[in-house]
C-alpha cells in the first residue's frame, strides 16, 4: 500500500511534466553527489582536526615539559655543584673553632651569585651543616628560626645520591608561610648531629607563569605531576580534577610521553595527554573533556550541513533555471498544441523557440494541413452520406406510402366523399414539399411539424379510428432548427411497431418542449412495447459509434436519426428509448436550442 502511495506521489508530483523530470532528477543526483562528498570532507575533515588537536595540545606539552625541563636542570646543576663543593665539604668536617672565616664568606656568596643568576625560579636557598651549627640562608623573606629538617631523613629516602624533589606545599623556611616546589640534598650521617641540607625552594608563580600562558580550552588545564601531589595554576571543578587512582596509573606509566581517557563520576570521557621532565622524572600533563574537540567538531558539522545546504539551494535553483530553459519551449508548443481548434487550426508564427523546436513546429503545422484537409474531406463524404441515407429513406418510404394514400384517396373518391379527398390530396402535397424542402437537410422546428402533422392526417384518414394522437408543441421554439425527417420516423415506428399490433384503440402523444438551453422532443404510444431484453440491445445500438453499422435490432429509420443526429450535434444531443410490455414505448430526443446554422453550433 505505501509502494504503490510513493508510486503515486512520484508520478504526480515529480514526473508529471518535463520540466519537473528534469529537476527530480537532476537535484536527486546533486544531492547524492554533494551528500557524498558532504559525509566524505566532514569524515576527513573530524578526523584530521581530532588528530591536529591532539597533535596542538601534545605540542603544548611538549615546549612546555622541555622549557621546564630546562630551566630545572640548571637548578639541578646548580644543588649539584654545591653539594660537590670542596669549600662546603671543608666546612662540614672541619671542627666549629678551627673553621676558616673565608671559607664562609666564600660560600655565602656562591649562594648569593647562584640566588640572583636563578631569581626567576629560586624563591630562597637554604644550606645547614651539623645540624644547625652552621647555616647559610639566602632568600627575600626572614628564615624561620624554628625551621627543622629531621623529618626529612624519614619521609625522603631511596635516593643513592640523596637528591629529592618536593613538589606544591607550604613553605616552613620562612617565618610568612607560602606554596613553594623544592629541590634539596640531605646530607647523609648515621650521627644525628652531623646531619645537614641544601635546599633550593622554588617559586609557584614562575610555574603559574609558564602553565597559563599554554591554553588547553575552557575546561582543560596543565598540572604537573609527581609522586607526592600534583601543581596546577587553575581551579576547576571537581570533576574535571584527577583522582588517586588516576594519578598512580600516570605515576606509574613506563612511556616517556603518551595519552589516555579516563571518565570522571559524572560519566564524562576526560583526555590526558603527558610527558615527563628528565631531571626529575616528573610528568607535565594536559587535562581536557573529550567533548572539548567534540564540540569543535560539532560546529564543523554544523558548518558542513550548513555548506551542503547553500549548495543544495544553489543548485536546485541553477537546475530549475535549466530546465525551465529546456522545458519551456516544449511547454510553449504544448501550449499552443491545446490551442489548435476548429477555429485554430495552426500553431502561431514567429515564437521565440530554439531552431529544433521550430523544426517541430514546422511540422506539426504541416500535419494539422492535411488533417484539415483530411477533416474537410470527411465532412463532405458524411454530408453526401447523410443525403443519401435520407433519399433511400425516402425511396424506400414514398412508393408505397404514396401507393396506399393514393389507394386511399381513391375510395374517398368512390365514396363521393370528395372534400375529405381533397384534404387529403392537400396533406400529401404539403408532406412531399417539406420532405424535399428545396435539398435542405436543415429545417425550422415549425416545418418538421407541419411536416408531421400532414403525415398524421393522412395516416388517421387512412386507419380511421384505430388510433389518435395529440401534438403539444412550445411556440417559442418553432423558429430553431432542426433536422428534417427527425420525428417522421419515430411516429411511423410507433404506428407500425406499436398501435396497429395493439387490439384497443391506440394513442400516440408527441410534444416539443424547450427545457433551459435544451429543446426535448418526444414520440410516446401505447401500443405493446419491448422486453427489458430487447430494449437494451436497441439502446446499445443507438450509442453505438457513428460508423457502426453491425446493428440488428433498430431499424432503417431509427438507425438514421440516431446517425443524423450524431453527426451534427455530437455529444450535444441524446437519444432516449423508455419502454414496457404491453404499456408502450417513449422516445425522447434532446438537442440544442439552435437559432443559427447547426454547423456552427455542433
Amino acid at each position: 500500500m505505501l509502494r504503490e502511495k510513493m508510486k503515486a506521489f512520484s508520478r504526480k508530483n515529480l514526473f508529471s511534466s518535463f520540466s519537473s523530470t528534469i529537476n527530480a532528477f537532476y537535484i536527486s543526483i546533486i544531492i547524492m553527489i554533494v551528500a557524498i562528498m558532504g559525509w566524505a570532507s566532514y569524515f576527513l575533515a573530524t578526523k584530521q582536526i581530532e588528530e591536529n588537536a591532539y597533535e596542538n595540545i601534545n605540542d603544548t606539552v611538549l615546549q612546555t615539559n622541555n622549557y621546564i625541563d630546562f630551566i630545572l636542570t640548571d637548578v639541578f646543576e646548580q644543588i649539584v655543584l654545591l653539594s660537590k663543593d670542596p669549600k662546603i665539604a671543608a666546612l662540614d668536617v672541619t671542627d666549629q673553632d678551627t673553621r676558616n672565616s673565608k671559607l664562609y664568606v666564600d660560600v655565602d656568596d656562591d649562594i648569593q651569585a647562584i640566588y640572583h643568576r636563578f631569581n626567576s625560579i629560586i624563591d630562597s636557598i637554604y644550606i645547614d651543616i651539623d645540624n644547625g651549627k652552621l647555616s647559610f640562608y639566602q632568600g627575600s623573606q626572614q628564615l624561620n628560626s624554628e625551621f627543622s629538617y629531621d623529618h626529612y631523613f624519614t619521609e625522603f629516602t631511596g635516593s643513592k645520591e640523596s637528591f629529592y624533589w618536593r613538589n606544591m606545599h607550604p613553605n616552613s623556611l620562612t617565618t610568612n608561610p607560602y606554596d613553594v616546589l623544592s629541590v634539596f640534598h640531605l646530607i647523609e650521617s648515621d650521627n644525628p648531629s652531623e646531619r645537614g641540607i641544601i635546599l633550593f625552594n622554588l617559586r609557584a608563580d614562575f610555574f603559574e607563569n609558564v602553565f597559563n600562558k599554554s591554553l588547553i580550552g575552557e575546561n582543560g588545564y596543565l598540572t604537573l605531576i609527581s609522586p607526592d601531589g600534583t601543581y596546577q595554576t587553575q581551579k576547576m571543578q571537581d570533576g574535571y580534577q584527577l583522582g588517586t587512582k588516576t594519578l598512580q596509573t600516570l605515576n606509574q606509566l613506563e612511556q616517556k610521553d603518551g595519552k589516555f581517557s579516563f571518565k570522571n563520576a559524572q560519566g564524562e570521557n576526560l583526555n590526558v595527554v603527558y610527558n615527563t621532565i628528565g631531571v626529575n622524572k616528573w610528568k607535565v600533563a594536559a587535562v581536557f573533556p573529550e567533548s572539548q574537540i567534540l564540540q569543535t567538531i560539532k560546529n564543523i558539522k554544523y558548518l558542513m550541513l550548513g555548506l551542503i545546504l547553500i549548495v543544495i539551494i544553489m543548485a536546485t535553483f541553477i537546475v530549475n533555471i535549466v530546465g525551465k530553459y529546456i522545458s519551456k519551449p516544449i511547454e510553449k508548443l504544448a501550449t499552443e498544441m491545446t490551442k489548435v481548434d476548429r477555429e485554430h487550426l495552426q500553431l502561431a508564427e514567429g515564437l521565440a523557440v530554439p531552431k529544433e523546436m521550430r523544426i517541430l513546429y514546422s511540422s506539426f503545422n504541416e500535419q494539422m494541413e492535411k488533417n484539415t484537409a483530411l477533416l474537410n474531406q470527411i465532412k463532405i463524404d458524411q454530408k453526401e452520406k447523410r443525403q443519401l441515407e435520407v433519399a433511400i429513406i425516402q425511396a424506400q418510404m414514398n412508393p408505397h406510402f404514396l401507393y396506399n394514400t393514393l389507394y386511399s384517396i381513391k375510395g374517398l373518391c368512390d365514396m363521393g366523399l370528395n372534400e375529405d379527398a381533397s384534404e387529403m390530396i392537400s396533406a400529401l402535397s404539403s408532406f412531399f414539399r417539406i420532405s424535399i424542402s428545396r435539398g435542405n437537410e436543415i429545417i425550422s422546428i415549425e416545418e418538421e411539424i407541419d411536416h408531421i402533422k400532414s403525415y398524421l392526417y393522412i395516416m388517421e384518414m387512412r386507419y380511421g379510428d384505430d388510433f389518435s394522437y395529440t401534438l403539444d408543441v412550445d411556440e417559442s421554439v418553432l423558429s430553431s432548427r432542426i433536422i428534417k425527417l427527425t420525428l417522421q420516423p419515430l411516429i411511423e415506428n410507433a404506428i407500425y411497431h406499436g398501435v396497429k399490433l395493439n387490439r384497443n384503440q391506440g394513442f400516440i402523444s408527441v410534444r416539443v418542449l424547450s427545457v433551459g438551453d435544451k429543446i426535448h422532443l418526444e414520440v410516446e404510444d401505447n401500443g405493446l412495447g419491448m422486453s427489458e431484453e430487447r430494449l437494451s440491445k436497441i439502446r446499445e445500438e443507438v450509442n453505438a459509434p457513428y460508423n457502426d453499422n453491425q446493428k440488428k435490432y433498430i431499424g432503417i429509420g431509427l438507425r438514421s436519426v440516431s446517425e443524423r443526429l450524431k453527426g451534427y450535434f455530437g455529444k450535444t444531443c441524446e437519444l432516449k428509448i423508455v419502454s414496457e410490455v404491453e404499456k408502450g414505448t417513449k422516445i425522447t430526443i434532446i438537442i440544442p436550442n439552435v437559432k443559427g446554422e447547426i454547423e456552427d453550433y455542433g
